[in-house]
Protein backbone atom coordinates (compact mmCIF):
# COMPACT_ATOMS: atom_id res chain seq x y z
CA UNK A 1 0.00 0.00 0.00
CA UNK A 2 1.18 3.36 -0.72
CA UNK A 3 1.19 6.14 1.79
CA UNK A 4 1.16 9.88 0.31
CA UNK A 5 3.47 12.63 1.73
CA UNK A 6 0.61 14.82 2.97
CA UNK A 7 -0.63 11.63 4.74
CA UNK A 8 2.30 10.96 6.37
CA UNK A 9 2.79 15.02 7.60
CA UNK A 10 -0.82 14.34 9.43
CA UNK A 11 0.25 11.18 11.12
CA UNK A 12 3.26 13.01 12.33
CA UNK A 13 1.38 16.00 13.69
CA UNK A 14 -0.92 14.00 15.79
CA UNK A 15 1.61 11.77 16.83
CA UNK A 16 4.40 14.95 17.84
CA UNK A 17 1.82 16.79 20.62
CA UNK A 18 4.90 18.76 21.67
CA UNK A 19 4.74 20.58 17.99
CA UNK A 20 1.09 20.26 16.73
CA UNK A 21 -0.67 20.31 19.51
CA UNK A 22 -2.98 23.48 19.85
CA UNK A 23 -2.53 25.81 22.81
CA UNK A 24 -4.40 28.80 24.13
CA UNK A 25 -3.18 31.96 22.97
CA UNK A 26 -2.72 33.43 26.86
CA UNK A 27 -0.34 30.41 26.64
CA UNK A 28 1.60 31.58 23.30
CA UNK A 29 5.65 32.43 24.36
CA UNK A 30 4.91 35.76 22.43
CA UNK A 31 1.55 36.63 24.14
CA UNK A 32 1.36 39.57 26.82
CA UNK A 33 -0.41 37.77 29.52
CA UNK A 34 -1.86 40.77 31.15
CA UNK A 35 -3.18 41.95 28.04
CA UNK A 36 -4.88 39.56 26.01
CA UNK A 37 -8.26 39.89 26.09
CA UNK A 38 -11.03 37.11 24.72
CA UNK A 39 -14.03 37.23 23.94
CA UNK A 40 -17.08 34.74 23.23
CA UNK A 41 -19.01 34.66 20.13
CA UNK A 42 -21.25 33.14 18.36
CA UNK A 43 -19.58 32.32 14.65
CA UNK A 44 -21.75 31.75 11.86
CA UNK A 45 -20.82 28.29 10.03
CA UNK A 46 -22.23 26.72 6.74
CA UNK A 47 -24.79 23.82 7.97
CA UNK A 48 -22.31 20.84 6.55
CA UNK A 49 -19.51 22.19 8.78
CA UNK A 50 -18.37 21.13 11.73
CA UNK A 51 -18.13 22.80 14.68
CA UNK A 52 -15.25 23.10 17.30
CA UNK A 53 -15.02 25.10 21.18
CA UNK A 54 -12.30 27.32 18.96
CA UNK A 55 -14.92 28.32 16.67
CA UNK A 56 -16.47 30.16 19.63
CA UNK A 57 -13.05 32.09 19.56
CA UNK A 58 -12.26 35.51 18.56
CA UNK A 59 -9.52 37.10 20.07
CA UNK A 60 -9.00 40.54 19.90
CA UNK A 61 -5.21 42.04 18.57
CA UNK A 62 -2.69 41.68 21.55
CA UNK A 63 -2.24 44.80 22.38
CA UNK A 64 -6.12 45.70 22.89
CA UNK A 65 -7.69 48.99 24.17
CA UNK A 66 -6.57 49.88 27.96
CA UNK A 67 -10.89 49.68 28.70
CA UNK A 68 -10.80 45.40 27.46
CA UNK A 69 -8.11 45.33 29.78
CA UNK A 70 -8.19 43.60 33.13
CA UNK A 71 -7.15 45.80 35.49
CA UNK A 72 -4.71 44.59 37.37
CA UNK A 73 -3.14 45.62 40.91
CA UNK A 74 0.08 46.94 40.77
CA UNK A 75 2.43 44.74 42.97
CA UNK A 76 4.78 46.37 45.54
CA UNK A 77 7.89 44.19 44.22
CA UNK A 78 7.61 46.25 40.98
CA UNK A 79 11.17 48.29 39.81
CA UNK A 80 9.68 51.26 39.09
CA UNK A 81 13.33 52.89 38.21
CA UNK A 82 14.14 54.49 41.41
CA UNK A 83 17.53 55.54 42.11
CA UNK A 84 18.96 52.81 44.66
CA UNK A 85 20.56 55.22 47.52
CA UNK A 86 22.74 53.64 49.72
CA UNK A 87 25.97 54.36 51.38
CA UNK A 88 27.58 51.11 50.13
CA UNK A 89 26.68 50.75 46.57
CA UNK A 90 26.79 47.37 44.64
CA UNK A 91 26.36 46.67 41.37
CA UNK A 92 22.67 44.98 42.14
CA UNK A 93 19.12 45.53 41.36
CA UNK A 94 16.06 43.11 42.15
CA UNK A 95 17.41 39.47 41.53
CA UNK A 96 19.93 40.68 39.40
CA UNK A 97 23.77 41.14 39.87
CA UNK A 98 25.92 40.48 42.51
CA UNK A 99 28.06 42.50 45.22
CA UNK A 100 31.56 43.46 44.78
CA UNK A 101 34.64 40.78 45.79
CA UNK A 102 37.07 43.29 45.26
CA UNK A 103 37.57 47.20 45.48
CA UNK A 104 35.57 49.89 43.89
CA UNK A 105 35.95 53.70 43.56
CA UNK A 106 32.92 54.60 46.43
CA UNK A 107 32.51 58.14 45.45
CA UNK A 108 32.15 57.89 42.06
CA UNK A 109 29.65 55.04 42.74
CA UNK A 110 27.51 57.05 45.32
CA UNK A 111 27.73 59.91 42.82
CA UNK A 112 26.56 57.72 40.00
CA UNK A 113 23.98 55.22 41.35
CA UNK A 114 22.62 54.91 38.29
CA UNK A 115 25.49 53.86 36.40
CA UNK A 116 26.19 50.85 38.85
CA UNK A 117 22.21 49.94 39.35
CA UNK A 118 20.78 50.67 35.97
CA UNK A 119 17.41 51.17 35.15
CA UNK A 120 15.35 48.73 34.35
CA UNK A 121 14.04 51.03 31.22
CA UNK A 122 17.68 51.73 30.18
CA UNK A 123 18.88 49.48 27.17
CA UNK A 124 20.52 49.67 24.32
CA UNK A 125 23.81 51.19 23.70
CA UNK A 126 24.27 55.39 24.30
CA UNK A 127 27.75 57.07 24.26
CA UNK A 128 28.64 58.75 27.43
CA UNK A 129 26.47 61.67 27.21
CA UNK A 130 28.46 63.56 30.77
CA UNK A 131 31.56 65.23 31.96
CA UNK A 132 32.57 66.82 35.05
CA UNK A 133 34.93 69.89 35.72
CA UNK A 134 36.21 67.64 38.31
CA UNK A 135 37.86 65.41 35.97
CA UNK A 136 39.32 67.74 33.79
CA UNK A 137 43.13 69.19 34.27
CA UNK A 138 43.57 72.15 36.22
CA UNK A 139 45.65 74.82 34.90
CA UNK A 140 47.28 76.69 38.04
CA UNK A 141 48.83 80.11 37.45
CA UNK A 142 49.84 83.52 38.74
CA UNK A 143 46.30 85.61 39.81
CA UNK A 144 44.18 82.01 39.17
CA UNK A 145 43.23 78.88 37.03
CA UNK A 146 41.44 77.81 34.42
CA UNK A 147 40.00 74.04 33.38
CA UNK A 148 38.32 72.87 30.34
CA UNK A 149 35.76 70.62 28.64
CA UNK A 150 36.66 69.99 25.42
CA UNK A 151 35.62 67.81 22.28
CA UNK A 152 38.66 65.40 23.48
CA UNK A 153 36.93 65.45 27.09
CA UNK A 154 33.37 64.83 25.76
CA UNK A 155 33.59 63.03 22.16
CA UNK A 156 29.67 64.06 21.96
CA UNK A 157 29.98 67.49 22.51
CA UNK A 158 31.26 68.62 19.19
CA UNK A 159 29.37 72.15 18.47
CA UNK A 160 30.27 73.37 22.72
CA UNK A 161 33.41 73.31 24.88
CA UNK A 162 33.47 75.21 28.06
CA UNK A 163 35.63 76.13 30.84
CA UNK A 164 35.58 77.55 34.36
CA UNK A 165 37.79 80.26 34.91
CA UNK A 166 39.06 82.16 38.18
CA UNK A 167 40.10 85.03 38.68
CA UNK A 168 42.04 86.46 42.48
CA UNK A 169 41.28 89.82 42.83
CA UNK A 170 41.94 92.90 40.81
CA UNK A 171 43.48 89.65 38.05
CA UNK A 172 43.13 89.87 34.54
CA UNK A 173 42.13 87.46 31.54
CA UNK A 174 44.87 88.98 29.36
CA UNK A 175 43.72 91.04 26.07
CA UNK A 176 42.61 88.32 23.48
CA UNK A 177 40.55 87.21 21.09
CA UNK A 178 38.87 84.06 19.72
CA UNK A 179 37.90 82.41 16.04
CA UNK A 180 34.59 81.23 17.90
CA UNK A 181 31.90 83.21 20.10
CA UNK A 182 32.44 83.51 23.48
CA UNK A 183 29.27 83.45 26.19
CA UNK A 184 29.51 83.60 29.85
CA UNK A 185 27.69 83.04 32.89
CA UNK A 186 28.90 84.63 35.87
CA UNK A 187 29.11 82.20 39.23
CA UNK A 188 30.44 84.23 41.78
CA UNK A 189 32.03 87.72 41.89
CA UNK A 190 32.27 91.11 39.30
CA UNK A 191 34.22 90.84 36.57
CA UNK A 192 34.84 93.92 34.48
CA UNK A 193 34.51 93.24 30.75
CA UNK A 194 36.41 95.60 27.56
CA UNK A 195 35.33 94.66 23.93
CA UNK A 196 36.09 96.66 20.53
CA UNK A 197 34.12 95.87 17.30
CA UNK A 198 34.83 96.10 13.77
CA UNK A 199 33.52 99.35 13.69
CA UNK A 200 35.98 101.51 16.46
CA UNK A 201 33.42 101.58 18.62
CA UNK A 202 34.13 100.20 22.50
CA UNK A 203 32.28 98.70 25.46
CA UNK A 204 33.07 98.77 28.95
CA UNK A 205 30.91 97.22 31.57
CA UNK A 206 30.52 95.29 34.93
CA UNK A 207 28.95 92.08 34.69
CA UNK A 208 27.50 91.08 38.13
CA UNK A 209 26.92 87.49 39.49
CA UNK A 210 24.13 85.40 37.46
CA UNK A 211 24.70 87.81 34.43
CA UNK A 212 25.83 86.79 31.23
CA UNK A 213 28.37 88.17 28.27
CA UNK A 214 28.52 87.65 25.13
CA UNK A 215 31.57 88.28 22.68
CA UNK A 216 31.38 87.91 19.30
CA UNK A 217 33.88 85.99 17.14
CA UNK A 218 36.85 88.13 16.31
CA UNK A 219 35.98 90.66 18.90
CA UNK A 220 38.94 91.51 21.49
CA UNK A 221 38.21 91.79 24.95
CA UNK A 222 39.58 91.58 28.40
CA UNK A 223 38.41 90.56 31.35
CA UNK A 224 38.84 91.52 35.19
CA UNK A 225 38.12 90.34 38.20
CA UNK A 226 36.84 92.59 41.21
CA UNK A 227 37.65 93.35 44.58
CA UNK A 228 36.24 89.90 45.65
CA UNK A 229 37.75 87.75 42.70
CA UNK A 230 35.31 86.15 40.42
CA UNK A 231 34.63 82.54 39.38
CA UNK A 232 32.87 82.04 35.69
CA UNK A 233 31.63 79.43 33.10
CA UNK A 234 32.67 80.60 29.41
CA UNK A 235 30.91 78.65 26.86
CA UNK A 236 32.51 78.58 23.01
CA UNK A 237 30.36 77.08 19.71
CA UNK A 238 33.28 74.83 18.69
CA UNK A 239 33.58 71.57 20.92
CA UNK A 240 37.18 71.60 18.97
CA UNK A 241 38.25 74.58 21.36
CA UNK A 242 42.08 73.65 21.81
CA UNK A 243 42.45 73.70 18.19
CA UNK A 244 45.63 75.86 16.79
CA UNK A 245 43.86 79.21 15.62
CA UNK A 246 41.33 79.58 17.65
CA UNK A 247 42.74 81.57 20.55
CA UNK A 248 44.72 84.65 20.01
CA UNK A 249 46.87 86.71 22.76
CA UNK A 250 48.01 90.24 21.93
CA UNK A 251 51.24 89.74 24.24
CA UNK A 252 51.69 86.42 22.56
CA UNK A 253 51.72 88.14 19.12
CA UNK A 254 54.00 90.84 20.10
CA UNK A 255 56.41 88.53 21.52
CA UNK A 256 56.92 86.48 18.19
CA UNK A 257 56.90 90.03 15.60
CA UNK A 258 60.16 91.16 14.74
CA UNK A 259 61.04 94.19 16.78
CA UNK A 260 62.10 96.57 14.25
CA UNK A 261 58.44 95.36 12.56
CA UNK A 262 56.81 96.75 15.90
CA UNK A 263 58.77 99.87 16.14
CA UNK A 264 57.28 100.73 12.37
CA UNK A 265 54.03 99.55 13.14
CA UNK A 266 53.64 101.73 16.03
CA UNK A 267 55.30 104.67 15.56
CA UNK A 268 57.98 104.65 17.47
CA UNK A 269 61.53 105.52 16.95
CA UNK A 270 62.71 103.00 19.72
CA UNK A 271 62.24 98.76 19.45
CA UNK A 272 63.26 98.45 22.76
CA UNK A 273 59.94 99.97 24.18
CA UNK A 274 58.64 95.98 23.73
CA UNK A 275 61.52 94.07 25.43
CA UNK A 276 59.97 92.98 28.19
CA UNK A 277 56.80 91.53 26.54
CA UNK A 278 56.38 87.74 28.35
CA UNK A 279 57.63 85.36 25.71
CA UNK A 280 55.95 83.20 27.27
CA UNK A 281 51.90 83.14 27.12
CA UNK A 282 51.02 84.19 30.96
CA UNK A 283 47.35 83.83 30.17
CA UNK A 284 46.34 85.53 33.50
CA UNK A 285 47.89 88.60 34.85
CA UNK A 286 47.68 89.65 38.19
CA UNK A 287 46.86 93.22 39.75
CA UNK A 288 46.26 95.14 42.57
CA UNK A 289 43.49 97.53 41.93
CA UNK A 290 40.98 98.90 39.28
CA UNK A 291 39.75 102.23 38.39
CA UNK A 292 35.83 102.96 39.48
CA UNK A 293 33.18 101.90 36.59
CA UNK A 294 32.50 105.46 35.76
CA UNK A 295 36.47 106.53 35.59
CA UNK A 296 37.28 103.11 33.22
CA UNK A 297 34.21 105.01 30.95
CA UNK A 298 36.19 108.11 30.79
CA UNK A 299 38.89 106.84 30.16
CA UNK A 300 37.72 105.58 26.30
CA UNK A 301 35.15 108.30 26.05
CA UNK A 302 37.42 110.00 23.63
CA UNK A 303 36.99 106.85 21.18
CA UNK A 304 36.53 108.62 17.74
CA UNK A 305 34.00 105.59 17.21
CA UNK A 306 31.70 106.03 20.84
CA UNK A 307 30.19 102.87 22.61
CA UNK A 308 28.96 99.85 20.49
CA UNK A 309 25.41 99.75 19.96
CA UNK A 310 24.77 95.92 20.39
CA UNK A 311 26.32 95.74 24.29
CA UNK A 312 28.09 92.60 24.85
CA UNK A 313 26.69 92.28 28.63
CA UNK A 314 23.13 91.10 29.90
CA UNK A 315 21.80 91.70 33.20
CA UNK A 316 20.38 88.17 33.39
CA UNK A 317 20.00 88.36 37.20
CA UNK A 318 17.75 91.28 36.81
CA UNK A 319 15.11 89.72 34.42
CA UNK A 320 12.10 88.63 35.92
CA UNK A 321 11.74 84.69 36.00
CA UNK A 322 9.10 83.09 34.32
CA UNK A 323 6.81 80.63 36.27
CA UNK A 324 6.63 77.32 34.80
CA UNK A 325 3.20 76.48 33.84
CA UNK A 326 3.16 73.33 35.62
CA UNK A 327 4.61 74.73 38.80
CA UNK A 328 7.71 73.64 40.69
CA UNK A 329 9.81 76.00 39.21
CA UNK A 330 10.75 78.77 36.98
CA UNK A 331 12.80 79.74 33.76
CA UNK A 332 15.11 82.45 32.11
CA UNK A 333 15.32 82.29 28.74
CA UNK A 334 17.89 84.61 26.17
CA UNK A 335 18.18 84.26 22.70
CA UNK A 336 19.18 86.84 20.09
CA UNK A 337 15.93 88.14 20.53
CA UNK A 338 16.54 89.58 23.79
CA UNK A 339 20.41 89.53 23.78
CA UNK A 340 21.72 90.66 20.08
CA UNK A 341 25.41 90.18 21.03
CA UNK A 342 24.65 86.66 21.38
CA UNK A 343 23.45 85.24 18.54
CA UNK A 344 24.64 81.86 17.74
CA UNK A 345 24.16 80.59 21.60
CA UNK A 346 20.70 80.21 23.21
CA UNK A 347 20.23 79.67 26.41
CA UNK A 348 17.35 78.92 29.54
CA UNK A 349 18.63 78.99 33.31
CA UNK A 350 16.31 76.53 34.75
CA UNK A 351 14.62 76.33 38.29
CA UNK A 352 14.20 72.98 39.55
CA UNK A 353 12.26 72.48 43.38
CA UNK A 354 13.11 69.43 44.94
CA UNK A 355 11.16 66.26 43.58
CA UNK A 356 10.13 68.42 40.76
CA UNK A 357 10.91 67.56 36.71
CA UNK A 358 11.51 69.54 34.00
CA UNK A 359 9.19 67.92 31.76
CA UNK A 360 10.13 65.35 29.15
CA UNK A 361 10.85 66.99 25.58
CA UNK A 362 13.04 67.32 23.28
CA UNK A 363 14.91 70.35 20.86
CA UNK A 364 15.89 70.66 17.37
CA UNK A 365 19.45 71.82 18.56
CA UNK A 366 22.07 69.56 20.39
CA UNK A 367 21.58 71.02 24.34
CA UNK A 368 24.52 71.25 26.11
CA UNK A 369 24.17 72.02 29.35
CA UNK A 370 25.90 72.76 33.23
CA UNK A 371 24.49 71.82 36.73
CA UNK A 372 25.07 75.69 38.62
CA UNK A 373 23.63 73.62 42.03
CA UNK A 374 22.22 70.76 43.35
CA UNK A 375 21.76 67.33 42.12
CA UNK A 376 19.50 65.64 38.97
CA UNK A 377 18.99 62.45 37.26
CA UNK A 378 18.46 62.76 33.18
CA UNK A 379 17.31 59.95 30.84
CA UNK A 380 18.47 60.17 27.74
CA UNK A 381 15.78 58.62 24.79
CA UNK A 382 18.26 57.92 21.54
CA UNK A 383 15.75 56.68 19.44
CA UNK A 384 15.56 52.59 18.05
CA UNK A 385 14.57 51.27 22.15
CA UNK A 386 17.54 53.21 23.69
CA UNK A 387 17.94 54.89 26.53
CA UNK A 388 20.54 55.64 29.44
CA UNK A 389 20.37 57.47 32.67
CA UNK A 390 22.88 60.12 34.24
CA UNK A 391 22.99 61.21 37.70
CA UNK A 392 24.16 64.97 37.60
CA UNK A 393 25.81 67.12 40.37
CA UNK A 394 27.16 70.70 40.77
CA UNK A 395 30.26 71.52 38.13
CA UNK A 396 29.12 68.22 35.46
CA UNK A 397 28.32 68.93 31.94
CA UNK A 398 26.28 67.02 29.31
CA UNK A 399 25.28 67.28 25.86
CA UNK A 400 22.10 65.71 24.52
CA UNK A 401 22.41 65.36 20.57
CA UNK A 402 19.69 66.73 18.57
CA UNK A 403 16.09 65.97 19.05
CA UNK A 404 17.07 63.35 21.95
CA UNK A 405 14.08 62.99 24.05
CA UNK A 406 15.21 63.69 27.97
CA UNK A 407 14.22 65.09 31.72
CA UNK A 408 16.19 66.41 34.30
CA UNK A 409 14.59 65.73 37.95
CA UNK A 410 15.56 67.40 41.04
CA UNK A 411 16.45 64.35 43.17
CA UNK A 412 17.90 66.63 45.79
CA UNK A 413 17.22 68.04 49.12
CA UNK A 414 18.18 71.71 47.78
CA UNK A 415 16.96 73.45 44.97
CA UNK A 416 18.58 72.84 41.52
CA UNK A 417 19.77 75.05 38.59
CA UNK A 418 21.36 74.52 35.57
CA UNK A 419 21.91 76.19 32.10
CA UNK A 420 20.75 74.46 28.69
CA UNK A 421 22.95 75.95 25.90
CA UNK A 422 22.05 75.23 22.26
CA UNK A 423 24.06 76.39 19.29
CA UNK A 424 22.84 76.10 15.90
CA UNK A 425 23.42 73.10 13.00
CA UNK A 426 25.62 75.38 11.24
CA UNK A 427 28.86 77.37 12.53
CA UNK A 428 28.09 81.13 12.85
CA UNK A 429 24.39 80.34 12.29
CA UNK A 430 21.47 82.20 14.08
CA UNK A 431 20.02 79.94 16.63
CA UNK A 432 16.48 80.64 19.11
CA UNK A 433 15.03 78.83 21.81
CA UNK A 434 12.78 75.96 20.61
CA UNK A 435 11.54 73.02 23.36
CA UNK A 436 8.87 70.43 22.30
CA UNK A 437 6.73 69.17 25.12
CA UNK A 438 5.73 65.23 25.45
CA UNK A 439 2.98 65.98 27.58
CA UNK A 440 1.40 69.34 25.30
CA UNK A 441 2.33 67.14 21.94
CA UNK A 442 0.06 63.89 22.98
CA UNK A 443 -2.73 66.47 24.30
CA UNK A 444 -2.84 68.46 21.22
CA UNK A 445 -3.49 64.84 18.80
CA UNK A 446 -6.99 64.21 18.87
CA UNK A 447 -7.39 62.23 22.02
CA UNK A 448 -7.83 58.51 19.70
CA UNK A 449 -4.91 58.85 18.04
CA UNK A 450 -2.49 59.28 21.27
CA UNK A 451 -5.21 56.52 23.02
CA UNK A 452 -4.34 54.49 20.30
CA UNK A 453 -1.01 54.52 19.70
CA UNK A 454 -0.34 54.19 23.33
CA UNK A 455 -2.83 52.05 24.27
CA UNK A 456 -4.42 53.63 27.25
CA UNK A 457 -8.23 55.22 27.29
CA UNK A 458 -8.96 57.93 25.71
CA UNK A 459 -10.27 59.80 28.98
CA UNK A 460 -6.03 59.38 30.26
CA UNK A 461 -5.19 61.28 27.30
CA UNK A 462 -8.18 63.97 27.74
CA UNK A 463 -6.36 64.69 31.36
CA UNK A 464 -3.29 65.79 29.44
CA UNK A 465 -2.46 69.53 29.52
CA UNK A 466 -1.99 71.38 26.36
CA UNK A 467 0.24 73.83 27.54
CA UNK A 468 3.39 73.58 28.25
CA UNK A 469 4.62 72.74 31.74
CA UNK A 470 7.86 72.81 31.23
CA UNK A 471 8.44 71.83 34.98
CA UNK A 472 6.20 69.88 36.55
CA UNK A 473 5.72 69.71 40.59
CA UNK A 474 4.89 66.80 43.25
CA UNK A 475 7.49 64.42 41.57
CA UNK A 476 8.05 62.64 44.14
CA UNK A 477 11.74 62.05 45.12
CA UNK A 478 13.58 58.59 45.01
CA UNK A 479 14.31 57.26 48.58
Amino acid sequence: MRISVLSLCVFSLLAAPSFGRIVPLSSAPYARRSQVVEREVEVELPGDVGRSPLHNRVTRHIRPFADEVPQLQRRDDVDNGAINRTDNPQPIRGPKGATFLHESNKAIDRQNADYLSVPPTDNGVIPNLKWSFSLSKTRLLKGGWVREQVVTDLPTSTLVAAAEQRLAPYAYRELHWHRVAEWAFVLKGTVRITGNDEDDRNYVADVQEGDLWSFPQGVPHSLQAGPEGAEYLLVFDDGNFDASGTTFMVDDWIAHTPRDVLAANFGFQDASAFNNVPASDPYIVPATSWPSLDEAKQAVSSNPGGEVDTPYHYALSKKDPTPAPGGGGWTKITDYRDFPASKTLASALVHVEPGALRELHWHKEAEWGYIVKGKGRATAFAGGATARTFDLQAGDTWVFPTNYGHYIQNVGDEPLEFLEIFRGAGFGSQVRFNDFSLTQWLALNPPEVAARNLNVSIDTIKQLKKQKQTIVAGVNKSK
